[in-house]
């Protein structure tokens, strides 16, 4: 089975990567994963343990899918994959949006 598995971007310029998985397709089809959604299933699930793993994040995991952040949201709920959104996060965000002056002082 040949499978192009995943884009990497690489300074400004964007390189494909392609590779062969070679499993019994029984598998596969025994999940229900039909020979026309075999790409997408492994370059999603591939994208989903990277962003498990801290490697890449939502938005870049939901461009490279080709979907929306509500969409990734709702593969990452349907995956079992939790949402990393912790402390660090959440300060750049109150900066982010004090420094564009979406905060007032009453709601900090």
């Amino acid at each position: 089975m040949y499978i192009k598995q995943i884009m990497v971007k690489m300074g400004a310029e964007l390189k494909i990567i392609t590779t062969e998985i070679h499993l019994p397709s029984d598998i596969l089809y025994s999940q229900g994963i039909g020979k026309d959604r075999v790409e997408y299933f492994v370059k999603k699930n591939f994208l989903l343990e990277l962003y498990r793993e801290g490697k890449i994040s939502l938005g870049k995991m939901a461009e490279l899918l080709e979907m929306n952040h509500f969409e990734m949201l709702g593969i990452m709920k349907d995956s079992n994959v939790p949402f990393n959104y912790g402390v660090p996060e959440l300060k750049e965000d109150i900066e982010t949006a004090n420094r564009l002056g979406l905060l007032d002082e009453d709601s900090q």
